[in-house]
């Protein structure tokens, strides 16, 4: 699968198209299969290291968390 992942803080520049391997799924997880995604204005400050005292990654990182899609695994119950 492909995720969209940052190695260092940066501008659009540092984004990178990375194969990944699938996500294992856990009680109380979904995994998604994204037919749409969007980057909102917390997902570029993050990315260009303006919260990295409060919120610092660990690299590669993978960005965004505005999606849609079709669940593919896991149960939506909690």
């Amino acid at each position: 699968m492909k995720a969209v992942q940052i190695n260092r803080y940066g501008g659009i520049d540092v984004l990178e198209v990375n194969d990944v391997s699938r996500p294992s799924v856990s009680k109380g997880q979904v995994l998604v299969e994204v037919h749409a995604a969007s980057i909102n204005p917390f997902d570029w400050k993050v990315r260009e290291g303006y919260v990295k005292d409060f919120m610092p990654l660990v690299f590669p990182a993978t960005m965004g968390g505005d999606f849609a899609g079709k669940v593919v695994e896991g149960s939506a119950n909690f």
